[in-house]
């Protein structure tokens, strides 16, 4: 069979190439860049790998218990912080599982060092070395599975890092149960398959991790230029292009929607009084409390400055008005706490309309400045409705 005949020191030699080209990539390819500490970890893992199989691949140059013990404790310490570089690049590294996963990390070394130091049969060895690599494998591989937001790149990575997992499982059930050697060095059909693996998910492992690095980048560079910068909900380009797309959705299925266009009333005072910082804080008060208020498929927005903005698709006159006065409310019960405790309030102007292909929300903006100005003027701390033009009153549900 062609793949019993691959010969062991050539993948070795390729594994040990592998680690080094991958690890010379990652650095030119970030050379200029500020690394994460994700990619940091990682390419420390490449470099441990590296040696790993170094070691590994001398043990029929040097035969020695030593080295065996500590080759495989640098190899089972190189895939733990790839597995760690993957698990804090995609957010799952808390400090919880920090402590968790290096406690069982240390634990296993410990017990290898001891299987190998007492003079264990090599199966028993083998055995034990292979489920650790196979154990050290599953929580990351589960988190990957498991994450909801998961894109097909890091499914894909999830698959090759299980077929490790599971493949470490039979030879576990090989070396207890068969009287094959499985010792690295032998030639069989399990120890070929196992090098094939690792080399595969060497190659798939750090091409991906690469990838996923630069995904996440892109959606971090994709989320600055769709959210305001300090109250971290829409700005106002992306809340006018998305208000868009909801309102021509809503065109097609006959469904009212509702604007609603709020400022924070004297928020000049606040700036002038407490100064810039203190208004930075307030803005931020106001945005978390709002969007706690509001439905998931709602659009928050920040217009400029203390003006905000609210689309709320499917939402008819009444309910506009119910939310107005509900946010209204919130909002004058609430408070900041700084060295001192801050209150303060604002003012809405609204409306409601069954859109069709004229409405833009431009003019929705312009109706709901009016009704705001007009709250402005009454008072502050109060919410109105925006007047609507006669030629649109056939399109407005009428507020009772």
């Amino acid at each position: 069979m062609i793949l019993s005949n691959i010969d062991m020191a050539t993948i070795l030699i390729v594994l040990v190439l592998g680690h080094l080209l991958t690890g010379v990539f990652i650095v030119a390819y970030t050379w200029k860049q500020n690394r994460s500490k994700s990619v940091n970890i990682f390419l420390i893992s490449k470099l441990l790998q590296l040696t790993a199989w170094i070691m590994i691949g001398l043990r029929g140059v040097i035969p020695n218990m030593v080295l065996v013990a500590a080759g495989n404790s640098v190899l089972f310490t190189g895939t733990a912080m790839e597995l760690t570089a993957l698990m804090i690049l995609k957010n799952f590294y808390t400090e919880k599982v920090k402590r968790y996963y290096n406690f069982m990390f240390v634990f296993f070394i410990i017990i290898f060092v001891f299987v190998t130091a007492y003079g264990f049969p090599e199966n028993i060895r083998i055995a034990v070395s292979s489920l650790i690599s196979g154990i050290l494998m599953v929580f990351p591989v589960y988190k990957l599975f498991a994450d909801d937001k998961a894109s097909g790149l890091q499914k894909v990575i999830s698959v090759f890092y299980s077929l490790i997992m599971i493949f470490s499982l039979f030879r576990v059930i090989a070396a207890l149960t068969t009287e094959l050697d499985m010792n690295l060095a032998s030639k069989n059909i399990y120890n070929t398959w196992l090098f094939l693996i690792i080399y595969i998910v060497m190659l798939t492992g750090s091409t991906g991790f690469i990838l996923l690095d630069k995904e996440k980048q892109d959606v971090e560079l994709l989320k600055a230029a769709s959210l305001d910068g300090l109250t971290n909900i829409l700005n106002r380009k992306t809340f006018i292009l998305r208000s868009k797309e909801v309102i021509s959705l809503c065109v097609r299925k006959q469904e009212n929607i509702s604007f609603l266009l709020i400022d924070i009333d004297d928020f000049k005072k606040v700036n002038d009084e407490y100064g810039h910082f203190i208004g930075d804080v307030v803005l931020q008060n106001f945005a978390n409390i709002i969007k706690k208020q509001l439905r998931d498929y709602d659009l928050f927005g920040r217009y400029g400055g203390e003006e905000f903005a609210i689309l709320l698709p499917g939402t008819d006159g009444k309910n506009a008005e119910e939310v107005a006065e509900r946010l209204r409310s919130t909002i004058e019960n609430s408070h900041v706490y700084t060295d001192i405790k801050i209150k303060y309030t604002i003012s809405i102007g609204f409306l409601s309309i069954l859109p069709d292909e004229g409405t833009d929300i431009d003019m929705l903006y312009k109706l709901c400045d009016k009704a705001l100005y007009l709250a402005k003027s009454q008072g502050k701390n109060c919410s109105r409705r925006a007047e609507i033009p006669s030629f649109r009153e056939d399109n407005t549900e009428e507020l009772k």
